[in-house]
């Protein structure tokens, strides 16, 4: 589900969630050959960014971070800025996402950018969307740059974390460390596909739960995984479906006073696994969730 979508029915009903599909069957279909147990889901250019990204994390990975830069540039009006664009035009763009948009992330060529538009023409303002994975491992990343990009040479030669990535001219796709398709990514795992959300400005996904639980005895379900999305001054914290223990979890959150002060008029939709907030700040929304654990997703 669109964050922007599902955003304004938040706002307009005072922050209510909701939920819709289609079939088309003009066509007899053939019956689908049966996966065998090593057949795993791969990348596929119509995928979301998040959806996208778990068919190259590691299953044993702990945390993976994406920023779509697509809704960040259409966030401020400035879907048309590139690696090519003015000076003025990419300072505008940077300087905006870094005090208003949550990039959970980091901007993962942002410490090269001026390198690789002087030497090699490209830049940061040519990533679509990025994600990063950490934990279980090396850690790794996936970049979408635009399809005017050539990234070869600046892969080549080193260029900060572009060492040692490989770069697929069909896709578009810069990774590193990346699980190849015949192992198992978190795209095979059904307790983090659940909790990928929709196209975003930003998602964290946790495999597991976050530290610190309640000291005193609870009725808190257990999580498995756990995601944050952010959209605009929204934020969606998901945990799968049929869950009845969200409310008490908000009660959790009022007790940490960062983010109390950070994640405001919380409503929970126990059908879906859904808390959705309004977010004071997303960049200090963002530094939270990726820094310190998350209050509403704690152990038992």
């Amino acid at each position: 589900m669109n964050v922007r979508r599902w955003g304004m029915c938040v706002l307009a009903v005072g922050l209510a969630l909701a939920l819709a599909g289609c079939g088309d069957d003009s066509e007899p279909k053939k019956p689908e050959a049966a996966a065998s147990e090593d057949t795993y889901p791969v990348y596929a250019a119509t995928m979301d960014p998040v959806e996208a990204a778990m068919t190259f994390v590691p299953a044993g990975a702990k945390t993976l971070a994406v920023t779509d830069y697509a809704e960040v540039k259409s966030l401020f009006g400035l879907d048309d800025i590139t690696g090519r664009s003015s000076p003025a035009g990419q300072s505008d763009l940077w300087n905006r996402a870094d005090k208003e948009a949550a990039q959970v992330s980091g901007g993962l060529l942002r410490g090269v950018d001026q390198r690789l538009r002087d030497t090699y023409k490209w830049g940061a303002a040519d990533v679509t969307w990025e994600a990063r994975f950490t934990g279980g491992g090396k850690d790794g990343y996936v970049i979408k740059v635009s399809d005017r990009v050539k990234p070869e040479k600046a892969i080549k030669a080193g260029v900060g974390p572009l060492k040692g990535a490989k770069f697929d001219p069909e896709t578009h796709l810069i990774t590193k460390n990346t699980a190849t398709p015949d192992v198992e990514s978190w795209a095979a795992q059904e307790v983090l596909v659940a909790v990928a959300g929709g196209p975003a400005t930003s998602t964290y996904v946790v495999n597991g739960c976050a530290a610190g639980g309640p000291k005193e005895k609870t009725r808190l379900a257990p999580v498995e995984a756990y995601s944050v999305e952010f959209g605009g001054g929204l934020a969606t914290l998901r945990l799968g479906e049929d869950r009845d223990d969200l409310f008490y979890r908000l009660k959790l959150g009022d007790q940490v006073a960062a983010y109390k002060k950070v994640f405001t008029n919380g409503v929970a939709d126990p059908a879906t696994g859904r808390i959705g907030f309004r977010v004071t700040n997303p960049v200090t929304a963002a530094t939270l969730v990726t820094s310190e654990p998350v209050p509403f997703a704690v152990c038992d």
